[in-house]
């Protein structure tokens, strides 16, 4: 049975039954980010709990299918008094078996959940920085409210991210379980697969970037003529070098097509995104700038200029400086020092096998000169070790 079978399987029970009445779920997903909802939804399946995404994401076709719900309870439910919440809440039968509640992207969720019957435990696993999509000032209330979180019994505080993990510990100083990203929604089909390229283009990615190469003047007819004029002076079969997003227009990307391509050459522009998983958990070997490379070229890790302003970001600072934390800088600290020591919680730091370079040889070295198919099955084992202990560790999770 594929993973779209299985989980739609396991999903029937909180859908439609036979005598068109929804069958109860065991916990509800809500938050603003398809991705996150579906790969814990996947694990959740992995161990037979039903499991019901209440969406506010504006990306749910991503689901491919599956049933997503998005009902005015949870759509509305940050607006509405806790009492009017828990009268519909009780009047749902197909909410009637829920005994959790998880949210991640944005983790502030976590108030609008806090609205659901006391007996709904939570779960915040945080999905990026705490401080997202939260009114600027808000920030430090934030901050303290969800320190408070790691006393109550009804709450269970985690990261899906390492990044996320030490961003939240800078400011609360609260110890977090670890649940990172596993990307048991990709079918088993395309993780599983013998690595057997049906190319020779190495995708640039991420997804949607469509310009940034990092190290190349950001000009892909350099990169391409770089990589060609390499390979014909060692007697190999050039690679040529695109953009998925010109490789795959459209909704095109999926990893099906993707994994038929050697590599890919990453940009990161965060300290994690669900589509960068995906293809490293994919097994696609996957090739990252050096940290030295990065600095000042990831637009999208400090809260300044992207999600706060400059002012509201001094106001938390200045409320939270490094000197009271085992941190030596800030994560909002913009000198080369600070980003050096945060680049080190960064996914692509984490994980095993991702390949690192700081010129175009070592670039075209690593690529042509290396077994690549050895390279994906390490990541393969990786991966795979990884898949089951997060198994087990949500299994302990939803028991309790």
């Amino acid at each position: 049975m594929s993973f779209i079978q299985r989980l739609r399987s396991v999903f029937s029970r909180g859908a439609s039954s036979a005598s068109g009445v929804e069958s109860p779920a065991q916990v509800v997903i809500s938050d603003a980010h398809i991705g996150t909802s579906m790969w814990q939804a996947a694990v959740l399946a992995r161990l037979n709990v039903s499991v019901r995404i209440e969406t506010l994401s504006d990306h749910a076709h991503y689901a491919r299918g599956l049933p997503v719900f998005s009902t005015p309870l949870f759509k509305e439910l940050a607006d509405v008094p806790t009492d009017t919440a828990r009268r519909d809440f009780s009047r749902r039968s197909e909410l009637s078996s829920v005994r959790w509640a998880v949210c991640s992207f944005p983790p502030s969720r976590f108030e609008a959940l806090a609205k659901l019957p006391e007996h709904v435990r939570i779960l915040v696993n945080v999905g990026h920085r705490l401080h997202i999509h939260v009114q600027p000032d808000r920030l430090e209330e934030i901050t303290a409210l969800f320190a408070t979180l790691s006393a109550s019994p009804r709450h269970v505080l985690a990261t899906m991210s390492e990044y996320d993990y030490h961003y939240v510990r800078y400011h609360t100083g609260c110890e977090l379980l670890r649940l990172p990203v596993v990307a048991l929604h990709v079918d088993d089909a395309v993780r599983s697969a013998a690595y057997s390229p049906a190319n020779r283009v190495v995708l640039i990615g991420p997804s949607h970037n469509t310009s940034v190469i990092l190290g190349f003047e950001d000009d892909l007819s350099s990169l391409n003529a770089q990589s060609r004029a390499y390979a014909i002076e060692r007697g190999f079969e050039p690679y040529t070098f695109e953009f998925i997003k010109a490789a795959y227009p459209g909704d095109q990307a999926t990893l099906e097509n993707l994994r038929r391509h050697p590599a890919v050459l990453m940009n990161p522009y965060s300290a994690f995104s669900i589509s960068m998983v995906e293809l490293y958990q994919s097994n696609l070997p996957f090739f990252v700038p050096s940290d030295a490379l990065l600095v000042d070229k990831m637009g999208d890790v400090r809260l300044h200029p992207l999600y706060q302003p400059l002012d509201a970001v001094e106001r938390l600072s200045s409320k939270h400086p490094a000197s009271g934390t085992p941190y030596p800088h800030s994560p909002h600290d913009a000198s080369p020092e600070a980003q050096r020591h945060w680049l080190q919680y960064m996914y692509f730091n984490q994980v095993q096998h991702a390949q690192r370079w700081s010129t175009p040889k070592e670039l075209f070295k690593l690529l042509y000169e290396q077994d690549l198919a050895a390279l994906s099955q390490k990541m393969r084992e990786e991966n795979e070790h990884l898949f089951q202990d997060q198994l087990v560790a949500w299994r302990a999770l939803v028991a309790g």
